[in-house]
């Protein structure tokens, strides 16, 4: 994912050089990030490997030919590319899903549970919905339709075991279908931001590349102004795209992938408080002095009318 929306091969064999320096451990003063090495590596790569598909290095400078799609040119195909493989990646999230259920509670939670077979289920069904439609095959919808209804019902027999039933447990339970319907749509479409963040990254190449090049068509002295135009343009878009391209990877691990293989809600919350010890009085220590019960009768007061 994170490839996708940072693919650019200069930027990416910056990245797995950064990633050659931390496992040296060279600044020392960020020797503690030394075991992050791997993560930055896979990151370079990723985006070094995307940058290769999109014949960008520096931007479209022309020094790698487009082997699959140039983004500005072709914005929507990149778009369809970020939405199938976010439903690919949610799809094997649901599949691990079924494994840690049946791992957890058995094969009835395994079956019923939304980030089980009936949440996979549901999932299936509207991406060949989806998938149908797209490709001009209404007709074979239906099929998707029905396998996304028996996903919903598994879904509501297990979300309405759980209420305290009658009227208010239906409730309770559409509810939650409705919510998990929109969640399963949504969370498909939230992998556009895939292609979105991709096409920035592009534009800014571009924008900088651009620039170079009128300076540099400008005899010698725009030749010496182009040079530190691209390499702050690159440094900009470099530090500003790795750093959104990672928070949204993140993102998208976080909730859309990480929200079907775990169900569990941590640790219940307690509220931090002083502890208070109780220690025992020494022996032959009275301890402190009773309070009087009876008020000591005071020097008498002049009533006045």
């Amino acid at each position: 994912m994170f490839g996708v929306m940072f693919g650019d091969a200069g930027h990416g064999l910056l990245l797995v050089a950064l990633a050659l320096v931390l496992r040296a451990g060279r600044p020392r003063r960020f020797a503690a990030l030394r075991p992050l090495w791997p993560s930055v590596a896979a990151a370079g790569l990723a985006a070094t490997l995307a940058g290769v598909a999109y014949g960008e290095f520096f931007g479209p400078t022309g020094v790698l030919p487009v082997l699959w799609l140039a983004p500005l040119e072709e914005p929507v195909r990149l778009l369809t590319a970020a939405v199938v493989l976010g439903a690919v990646l949610l799809t094997l999230a649901h599949a691990a899903g079924v494994v840690n259920r049946w791992r957890e509670n058995g094969p009835a939670a395994a079956v019923y549970a939304r980030t089980g077979i009936a949440g996979a289920t549901l999932h299936l069904g509207l991406a060949a919905v989806a998938g149908c439609v797209w490709l001009g095959r209404p007709a074979f919808a239906a099929a998707g339709a029905v396998v996304a209804l028996t996903g919903l019902a598994l879904a509501g027999a297990g979300l309405y075991a759980t209420t305290a039933g009658g009227p208010g447990g239906a409730v309770q339970t559409g509810v939650q279908l409705l919510d998990t319907t929109v969640r399963a749509a949504s969370n498909v479409v939230s992998f556009t931001r895939l292609a979105a963040f991709g096409l920035t990254h592009a534009a800014l190449g571009a924008i900088v590349w651009d620039g170079t090049r009128a300076l540099a068509g400008r005899g010698p002295a725009g030749v010496a102004a182009a040079l530190p135009v691209f390499l702050a343009g690159n440094a900009l878009a470099f530090s500003l795209e790795a750093l959104v391209a990672g928070v949204q990877a993140l993102r998208l691990e976080y909730y859309e992938l990480f929200s079907r293989l775990f169900e569990g809600e941590g640790r219940p919350f307690r509220p931090w408080q002083l502890p208070v010890e109780h220690t025992p009085a020494p022996a032959g220590d009275p301890g402190p002095p009773a309070a009087e019960e009876t008020a000591r009768p005071g020097p008498a007061r002049e009533e006045h009318p």
